[in-house]
């Protein structure tokens, strides 16, 4: 029974890690496309590596993966890209680009979502279930 409830405890923190969005990434020229929004727009389209279409609007989350794998919030439509650094006024942030390994959108994923309420609903009911199950009888003497 304690395996049990280990490994539903794992997985159920494994997937709440893994979070409930989708992550693209997109390529710097990309990525520089989101300084400003399009004129006469509220949203901006880019294209991911894989050349799928990526949506992005003020509530979209931006970051830049260093290479030293850290993440830096990046506000859409309100930061500067030039040939040698990122710079997020916003957020207090300054990188040097030579140091920059990723840029990326996240969205939010419905069924990555629903998936992980599922997933910690049905944890919730097997370990009441277990616990109701390996209790047995209690007699009082």
């Amino acid at each position: 029974m304690a395996r049990i409830v280990a490994v539903v405890t794992l997985l159920s923190f494994g997937s709440a890690l893994t979070g409930c969005y989708t992550t693209y990434t997109v390529n710097r020229d990309e990525f520089a496309k989101l300084q400003a929004p399009p004129e006469g727009a509220e949203r901006a389209t880019v294209a991911d590596t894989e050349g799928k279409p990526v949506e992005v609007s003020d509530s979209t989350a931006l970051f830049v993966r260093s290479t030293g794998g850290r993440r830096y919030p990046v506000t859409p439509f309100n930061f500067k890209l030039t040939e040698s650094q990122l710079v997020a006024s916003d957020r207090d942030t300054l990188l040097a680009l030579d140091g920059v390994a990723k840029y990326e959108v996240d969205h939010v994923s419905t069924w990555k979502t629903v998936g992980l309420v599922t997933l910690g609903v049905a944890a919730a009911a097997g370990i009441v279930l277990g616990i109701v199950l390996g209790a047995g009888q209690k007699t009082f003497n």
